[in-house]
């Protein structure tokens, strides 16, 4: 029997909007200490499973199974409120005072600075902290939570290239289950072990292996040439050169 302490399985799942069917009897399957990513055009159901395996929405038919051990955190598009009268430090530490890592546990203000939050930075109110470094603490904030189940919807967009290196090395160390959508080709190759890619039409086909791996796979098994994802993905070539 398959080892059920990160189990995450979505059967024949159906999810209809009006005048849309998001999915139409899908299927996934995620595998332990993977990262896995989601794909397809706009509109075609990427939020709306991980809004289903959070619980936010329910399937109209089929069954999601998850495993009595796992603890899912989420990093949602939508902003997220903070308190900016209260400490950065604070915000973390409220969560969880230690974060368990691959090399051990490590204090919240390590996990700050870590990301970039000098030790000034974490004593000052979130309220003085710029757009950008709001999201970085929400984003540590989801990883403070200890979670073995990790989803990350559209984390690329929304975090700066520096942030997005270091989560790219946190991710590569840790141990549970990632599901990511991005359109990051750069991040993809470098965390992803598995794509599972939603169709349009209600369906999920799976491809191994990151960004690159997917799109040559794609054009061997139905001729299909996938969109260029460009962006960050661009600039981080381009310092790299």
């Amino acid at each position: 029997m398959e080892n059920t302490k990160y189990l995450l399985e979505m059967s024949n799942i159906t999810k209809e909007f009006p005048g849309v069917k998001a999915l139409d009897g899908a299927n996934l399957k995620v595998r332990p200490h993977s990262v896995h990513a989601l794909m397809g055009e706009n509109g075609a159901g990427k939020s709306t499973l991980m809004k289903m395996i959070m619980g936010i929405l329910k399937p109209d038919e089929g069954n999601i199974t998850i495993g009595d051990t796992v603890k899912i955190g989420y990093f949602a598009q939508e902003e997220q409120h903070m308190d900016d009268s209260q400490r950065v430090i604070d915000y973390v530490k409220d969560i969880a005072e230690y974060v368990t890592t691959k090399d051990g546990q490590i204090s919240a203000s390590q996990l700050l600075e870590r990301f970039l939050f000098t030790p000034d930075m974490q004593y000052a109110p979130i309220g003085k902290l710029s757009g950008g470094e709001k999201r970085r603490l929400y984003l540590l904030g989801v990883l403070a939570e200890n979670a073995n189940v990790l989803l990350f919807d559209e984390a690329g967009n929304n975090l700066d290239i520096p942030t997005l290196t270091i989560l790219e090395d946190y991710l590569n160390s840790f141990t549970g289950i990632v599901i990511t959508v991005s359109h990051d080709r750069y991040f993809l190759d470098n965390v992803v072990d598995r794509i599972f890619e939603l169709d349009g039409n209600g369906g999920i086909r799976q491809f191994e292996g990151g960004y690159t791996d997917y799109v040559e796979a794609k054009k061997r098994r139905f001729g299909e040439e996938s969109k260029a994802i460009t962006g960050k993905s661009e600039i981080k070539a381009a310092e790299k050169s």
